[in-house]
């Protein structure tokens, strides 16, 4: 290699330079010129003192420093759709089984070749003038690019994009590659790629055999049947109306009255109440019956030993506003708590 001025001292044209010691060819660009193609050193994309980049998928296929990772695909055979998981270069230690750089066989020496252009924080391919971490399609001019070579960038894919090639290598058919995912959060980053030449696979005729023998059927014995035996009836358990509750004569109510001061409630008079007599001989008459304003409270109480009617509620009692006093003439009964010298007495209303 020559250099001209100050170029030998600049790593861009290094590389360049080497590159052409190596057999490889320039690399041009979507428009065509040789030059052009800035995902490649043999593009001339570098004139200054750094220059982390290397080469395309065509070169990197002819230099033959990634055998164990270059395959060789070919799209033309009817019904042909495959999906490839690819690597950057810059990550091919850490690759898996995966490849870096894909050979698409045209039959003619014009092939194309896929790879993934990734461009790490930390990798050879760092400082890419063009397509970072997108899938780059290239295609040369002759020789399978297996040696000295011009290649053309036809594509760069990112996520969701996809390259056509109408006619592929004569056959009609229509190749598609498809860049379907790109994801550069994972170690190493990985692009899925799709190729498909979009055609039916010819079926697979089904292999005509003889028709098989069948083997020969003997008629079947007939197993004699007999009659079901019917399953035997209980005779029937005669049902009868059930007996209805005793009822109990009804009994008449009868009148009971209490003599308080204050109103109870009806099941207590009923409960510890008197007949009619004495002081209180005539029901509602409200007469008094004994000192300390006492008077007579009334309720019709179930008569015999029947149950008492249904308990009413009484309006709640209107509180004391003192003890009154204690009538001893009244049985000793009084309408109160008595206290005598703050202490209960011992005696109060029933």
């Amino acid at each position: 290699s020559v250099y001209q001025g100050v170029y030998y001292k600049r790593p861009g044209v290094l590389i360049h330079e080497l590159g052409h010691n190596f057999g490889l060819a320039h690399s041009g660009g979507l428009d065509g010129q040789t030059y052009t193609d800035h995902t490649c050193s043999m593009g001339n994309p570098h004139y200054s003192d750094d220059a982390f980049q290397c080469f395309n998928p065509a070169k990197n296929f002819q230099l033959n420093w990634y055998t164990d990772a270059k395959i060789t695909e070919d799209p033309r055979t009817n019904g042909y759709d495959t999906t490839l998981t690819m690597v950057g270069i810059d990550e091919y230690n850490i690759r898996g089984g995966s490849p870096v750089t894909v050979r698409l066989e045209t039959g003619g020496g014009a092939d194309y070749f896929v790879g993934f252009n990734r461009a790490s924080s930390t990798g050879p391919n760092r400082m890419n003038d063009e397509g970072d971490n997108q899938v780059t399609i290239v295609q040369v001019n002759g020789n399978n690019g297996e040696s000295y070579s011009q290649s053309f960038l036809k594509a760069k894919l990112s996520q969701g994009q996809s390259y056509a090639i109408t006619n592929y290598a004569g056959t009609g058919k229509t190749v598609t590659i498809t860049a379907t995912s790109i994801d550069i959060s994972t170690t190493p980053g990985t692009a899925l790629v799709r190729i498909t030449n979009g055609s039916t696979p010819s079926p697979t005729n089904a292999p005509t055999n003889p028709p098989p023998t069948n083997a020969p059927t003997n008629p079947p014995t007939n197993v004699p049947t007999f009659p079901p035996t019917p399953a035997p009836t209980n005779a029937p358990v005669p049902t009868f109306p059930p007996s209805p509750a005793p009822t109990r004569a009804p009994v008449a109510d009868v009148s009971k009255y209490v003599c308080t001061k204050w109103q109870p409630a009806d099941p207590t008079i009923c409960a510890e109440g008197s007949l009619a007599g004495g002081s209180c001989t005539s029901e509602n008459l409200g007469s008094s019956c004994g000192n300390g304003g006492k008077v007579c409270w009334w309720a019709s109480c179930p008569g015999g030993d029947g149950p008492p009617s249904p308990p009413t509620t009484p309006p709640p009692p209107s509180p004391p506003t003192g003890c009154p006093a204690c009538a001893y003439g009244n049985n000793g009964v009084c309408c109160g708590t008595c206290v005598d010298s703050g202490k209960p007495s011992g005696r109060g209303c029933f």
